[in-house]
């Protein structure tokens, strides 16, 4: 480094620690600030919400970073400063467990704490996530019963699927939930006379119709590999090629389209029809707002 560069900004952690080099990622900043908050932990303390989330790898939408997120067991009031966020001991005791050595509420409870703030598309999120990821559907769904958001939140644990690869795939369904579209085959691999084509997101399988969410998180995965963006473009083009080849109709979207959900509807009835499918979604379910922007994925 020159001497006439500009220093790296130094993040404060929390009372007198600072980090000289910030992470570019917010998941991976976050872990510094609650390492540096666990010599301040108490024996009844615990990570949760977003830094549990954290913790667990579930998505997040609007997530509060730049505050460690902790559950105090052993009574006190909730507190909240620039760096911290204490919530006081609620009436039932939630279920707690260890994560890489650190206190943190449960991946279930965690997931329910989630899915109570969100509305239906990040819920589901949420719970598809977590299920992918070793929890139990009744141990969510007793998670989520009861109080404040408990309707939308259990109705995003019973249409959770372990299949759906994403977050915003998992918001996509959500969509076609609310929107009477019927439901797809989710992760179909589909093959030609050359072999195997790839595993697509959603098969409409009486339509001949193929719909893929092209995320960051693929992107950057064919990038780990060591494919360049443009290759990654290119072996797209080849692919939806050849599923055209045996005669599918392929639909490509992004995370535009998704908060957009007019173009993201039509782009499907224009392939399917107009045949509207009530799959009972409870009331609070029903929310046809814009999802929240992720923060972190």
């Amino acid at each position: 480094m020159h001497s006439d560069d500009p220093l790296p900004e130094r993040v404060r952690l929390r009372r007198g620690v600072l980090l000289d080099f910030a992470p570019l990622d917010e998941r991976e900043l976050h872990r510094e600030r609650m390492l540096a908050a666990l010599p301040t932990h108490g024996l009844g303390t615990y990570f949760n919400q977003d830094s549990a989330a954290v913790l667990h790898g579930l998505p997040l939408w609007g997530a509060d970073l730049k505050r460690v997120h902790t559950l105090w067991l052993f009574g006190g009031h909730g507190q909240k400063n620039d760096l911290a966020h204490g919530y006081r001991r609620p009436k039932v005791l939630p279920n707690v467990t260890e994560v890489d050595g650190q206190r943190t509420t449960t991946l279930a409870r965690t997931a329910a704490d989630l899915m109570r703030r969100y509305r239906f598309g990040p819920a589901l999120a949420v719970a598809d996530a977590a299920l992918r990821l070793g929890a139990d559907r009744a141990e969510l769904i007793a998670e989520v019963s009861g109080g404040r958001g408990c309707r939308l939140a259990t109705e995003a644990a019973r249409r959770a699927d372990p299949r759906s690869e994403s977050a915003y795939e998992s918001v996509c369904r959500g969509v076609m939930l609310q929107q009477g579209i019927p439901l797809p085959e989710l992760q179909v691999e589909m093959s030609d006379a050359a072999g195997f084509i790839g595993r697509v997101d959603f098969w409409w399988r009486l339509f001949k119709v193929v719909g893929e969410f092209d995320g960051a998180v693929k992107l950057t995965e064919a990038m780990l590999r060591g494919r360049t963006p443009e290759a990654e473009f290119a072996a797209r083009a080849a692919r939806d090629k050849r599923l055209r080849g045996i005669g599918q109709t392929v639909l490509r979207w992004v995370a535009d389209d998704i908060h957009a959900v007019g173009p993201f509807v039509s782009s499907i009835r224009a392939q399917i029809g107009d045949a509207v499918v009530d799959h009972g979604l409870c009331p609070e379910a029903m929310d046809y707002k814009r999802p929240p922007r992720r923060r972190a994925s």
